[in-house]
């Protein structure tokens, strides 16, 4: 069930077009391009462009992590970066950030930010569908010397990425699954049965 909190991100994120409905391309199209088209597209970089949206989906994410156990926070970049960061202030945490690539320069550093070998990160992202780009993330913190745990997001697709991770000894919290997201519009009416059935059956289709 989603918080009062998370409801309103969910109304917000509708509001200023971070969720879309129609017929969409994802990631999995690049490697699977006869995938089913999407039904919903969820593009939570746009938030960065609404800081009253960024603020609840701050609080959003405090909600969620207050009962876990970690020293650092780690944005996986870029989508939740900015929420990452204002979530460090407010917390006083520290924040690392672990890059795609070698930087290429300077000191080459994979990972943006201080830390020291054994420190347990809380991995911060804006949502999940599969596990990939975690995997990423997950694999530079711990050739690093560090320790994750958990995975934190507002938005589990409910594609199999909480499976993967939990499958790879990870724990996953998210704020909102795409079902409980689509009964909301359809209670709300933001969105009518045709809509809500649709993508619950590319939903199942998917997992």
């Amino acid at each position: 069930m989603m918080s009062k909190m998370a409801e309103m991100l969910a109304t917000q994120l509708l509001d200023t077009g971070s969720i879309k409905f129609g017929a969409f391309k994802l990631k999995i199209h690049q490697t699977n391009p006869d995938a089913p088209l999407s039904p919903i597209y969820v593009d939570l970089r746009v938030m960065r462009s609404f800081p009253n949206v960024i603020g609840t989906a701050v609080e959003v994410y405090r909600e969620l992590i207050k009962n876990i156990k970690f020293e650092i926070l780690a944005d996986c970049p870029s989508a939740a970066t900015p929420a990452t960061a204002i979530l460090a202030y407010i917390t006083k945490r520290p924040m690392i950030t672990p890059r795609k690539g070698d930087k290429g320069y300077g000191s080459g550093a994979q990972i943006d930010g201080a830390f020291r070998k054994g420190q347990t990160v809380l991995l911060i992202d804006d949502l999940i569908t599969g596990a990939t780009s975690k995997f990423e993330s997950i694999k530079t913190l711990e050739d690093h010397g560090l320790v994750v745990k958990d995975v934190v997001v507002l938005v589990d697709r409910q594609q199999g990425g909480a499976a993967q991770l939990q499958k790879a000894g990870y724990t996953l919290h998210s704020a909102i699954d795409l079902t409980e997201l689509l009964d909301y519009y359809l209670e709300q009416d933001k969105i009518g049965d045709d809509t809500h059935k649709e993508v619950l059956n590319y939903i199942k289709q998917t997992q």
